[in-house]
C-alpha cells in the first residue's frame, strides 16, 4: 500500500469517527418523544422511613393495640426518566434497549397534552392519600371492626347532570331508597339504573336531610352512565392510621398498606421473617385492582431480595414474558385472598401462581 493509500484510509476513518461524534452528540441533545419506565425506590411499609430529617414509622396506629412484626413488606414504585418540562434525550434511551426492567413509551401515555411533571406529582397524591384511607379501611373490615364512611361531593363538573342540583360538601345517602353504603355501591346503584331517567338522590346538606333528582347521562366516550360530579370517601376509623411517605404518590400501594395494617393489628406474625413485595390498588372493601408499570415492578421485587411477589389478578396478561429469575408469583383478586398467600409462603408452602391466570 502506496503512502497516498494510506492517507485516503486515514482521512475516511477520521472522518467516520467525526461524524459517529456528531452524531453521538446530537442524540444527546435532542429531545425525544418518549419516556424511559423503569424500577424505582422500594419501600418497607413495616419499617421506618426519613422524613425531613426525621426517622418515623412508615405506618403509625393510635388508640388501638398492636403486635410486633417480622420481615419486609415492600411497595414497589416506577421512575420516570423524562417529562414535558425534562424531556429525555435519544441517547438516554439506549441503555432500555438492553434492560428487561425498562421500557420505552411515548411521552403522552404518562402525560396527556398540556400537562406538566408537576400535575403528574399533584394528581398522584391526591390518589395515594385516597388509596391510605382505603387500604386502613379494608384492613379493619378484614378484621370485623366496623367501618364507616361518608360519601361527600367534592365537586360538580361543569355542564353535567348534578349541575345546580348536588351542591360540593353534600353527603350521599342514598339512591331511589336503596343505601349508598360505599362508593362501590354507589356506582353499581347509577349504573344499573342506567341514563335517562331521574334517580332520587337522598343527600345530607348543612345538617338537612333533602332528597333531589339527578338524571345520570353517558358522558361522550364514555361507557357508563354518571351524575357529573366528582364523590370523595370519607371514612371513620376504628383506630387513627398515619402514613408517613414522601414522594411517593399514586394508588397501586394501597394492598401492601393495607396487608401491613393487617399485620400490625393482629397477634403473632403474618410474614414470620418473609420478605414479600407487592403492588395493587385496594378498596375499602377489599377488592384488588390493576396497575401499571408491573415489568418494572416485578424487577424492583427481584432486586430487593423477595421471596414472594403479590400481584393483582386482574394484571395476568402484562405479565412479561421475561419473568426475573427466582421470583414466586402470587396473583390475587381481593385482600383476603393477599392475606391467604402470604400464609400460605410463610409456612413454607407454595401459594397459588401464575397458573391462576390461566384459569381466570
Amino acid at each position: 500500500m502506496n503512502e497516498y493509500e494510506r492517507e485516503r484510509r486515514k482521512m475516511r476513518a477520521m472522518l467516520g469517527t467525526a461524524v459517529a461524534a456528531c452524531l453521538v452528540l446530537l442524540a444527546a441533545i435532542i429531545p425525544a418523544p418518549f419516556v424511559v419506565e423503569r424500577p424505582g425506590p422500594v419501600v418497607d411499609t413495616l419499617g421506618d422511613v426519613e422524613i425531613e430529617g426525621e426517622t418515623v414509622p412508615v405506618i403509625s396506629i393510635s388508640d388501638a393495640e398492636t403486635f410486633p412484626t417480622s420481615g419486609e413488606l415492600n411497595l414497589l414504585t416506577v421512575s420516570l426518566v423524562g417529562s414535558p418540562d425534562d424531556p429525555a434525550n435519544w441517547l438516554s434511551l439506549l441503555p432500555a434497549l438492553l434492560d428487561p426492567s425498562q421500557r420505552i413509551a411515548p411521552t403522552a401515555e404518562f402525560f396527556p397534552e398540556g400537562s406538566t411533571q408537576k400535575d403528574r406529582e399533584e394528581a398522584n397524591a391526591v390518589l395515594m392519600d385516597s388509596s391510605q384511607m382505603q387500604s386502613a379501611a379494608a384492613a379493619f373490615r378484614a378484621l370485623g371492626e366496623p367501618v364507616e364512611v361518608d360519601l361527600r361531593v367534592a365537586g360538580v363538573s361543569e355542564g353535567g347532570p348534578a349541575e345546580g342540583v348536588l351542591q360540593e360538601g353534600d353527603v350521599l345517602r342514598s339512591v331511589d331508597g336503596r343505601e349508598a353504603s360505599d362508593f362501590t355501591a354507589l356506582r353499581e346503584l347509577i349504573v344499573s339504573a342506567g341514563e335517562g331517567a331521574p334517580l332520587r338522590i337522598g343527600i345530607e346538606r348543612g345538617g338537612e336531610t333533602l332528597e333531589v333528582a339527578v338524571t345520570p347521562a353517558i358522558p361522550e366516550g364514555g361507557g357508563e352512565p354518571l351524575l357529573g360530579a366528582m364523590v370523595s370517601s370519607e371514612y371513620e376509623l376504628p383506630a387513627e392510621v398515619d402514613i408517613s411517605l414522601s414522594r411517593i404518590g399514586g394508588p397501586s400501594a394501597g394492598m401492601v398498606f393495607a396487608l401491613a395494617i393487617y399485620d400490625e393489628l393482629t397477634p403473632g406474625e403474618l410474614l414470620d421473617g418473609l420478605a414479600v413485595s407487592g403492588t395493587g390498588t385496594v378498596t375499602d372493601a377489599g377488592a384488588v385492582g390493576g396497575i401499571g408499570g408491573l415489568t418494572q415492578k416485578m424487577w424492583a421485587a427481584s432486586r430487593a431480595g423477595s421471596e414472594l411477589f403479590l400481584m393483582p389478578l386482574e394484571n395476568c396478561g402484562d405479565i412479561p414474558e421475561r419473568i426475573p429469575p427466582g421470583l414466586t408469583i402470587a396473583p390475587v383478586a381481593t385482600l383476603e385472598e393477599a392475606i391467604a398467600a402470604v400464609e400460605t409462603a410463610a409456612e413454607g408452602r407454595e401459594p397459588a401462581g401464575v397458573e391462576r391466570c390461566d384459569v381466570g
